[in-house]
C-alpha cells in the first residue's frame, strides 16, 4: 500500500463519507478541503505504464446508495463562471457531486493499493478537472447550508 498526502486525503474522504454516522456538513467540508489542498501539494508524476484500470461501478445503484446516506442533500442553483452574465442559472446536484467524487477517490485508492503511488497520484491530479469541479461546487453548497 503506497501512500502520500493526496492518497491519505482520498482515504480520509471515503472514510468520512461511509464510516460511522452520517458526517456533518462541516466534517464533509473539511474532508473536501483536504482533497483540494492535497491536489496543490501532490507531485506531478507520470503513471507507471502498467495500464491498470481501477474498477468503476458508476451505475444508478451507486447514486441511490449515496442519496440514501445523504437524504437531506439535493439540487442547488449554480452559476457557471464561463457563461455570459445574462445566462440562465443552472442547477447543481449534491448527490451527483458527492457520488462522482466518491467514484474518483475510490479509483485513486484502488490504484494506490494495486498499481502503486505513481499511478494513483497521476490519476488524482489528471482527474482534478472533474472531481475538483464537483468538490468546489459541493463545498459552496455545504457552506450555504452551514452559514446561510
Amino acid at each position: 500500500m503506497d501512500s502520500s498526502l493526496a492518497i491519505d486525503a482520498a482515504r480520509n474522504f471515503l472514510s468520512v463519507v461511509w464510516e460511522g454516522p452520517v458526517p456533518t456538513d462541516a466534517a464533509l467540508t473539511a474532508a473536501l478541503d483536504r482533497l483540494i489542498t492535497a491536489y496543490h501539494d501532490a507531485p506531478d508524476v507520470d503513471p507507471s505504464g502498467d495500464e491498470m484500470e481501477a474498477p468503476r461501478d458508476s451505475g444508478p445503484a451507486h447514486f441511490q446508495e449515496v442519496g440514501a446516506r445523504f437524504p437531506n442533500y439535493g439540487l442547488y442553483p449554480l452559476a457557471d463562471p464561463a457563461d455570459e452574465p445574462t445566462a440562465a442559472m443552472g442547477m447543481g446536484d449534491a448527490i451527483d457531486d458527492l457520488g462522482d467524487i466518491i467514484l474518483d477517490m475510490r479509483e485513486v485508492v484502488w490504484l494506490a493499493d494495486h498499481a502503486g503511488k505513481a499511478d494513483a497520484l497521476w490519476l488524482f491530479r489528471t482527474q482534478f478537472y472533474h472531481w475538483g469541479t464537483h468538490a468546489r461546487d459541493l463545498v459552496r453548497y455545504l457552506h450555504g447550508r452551514q452559514f446561510g
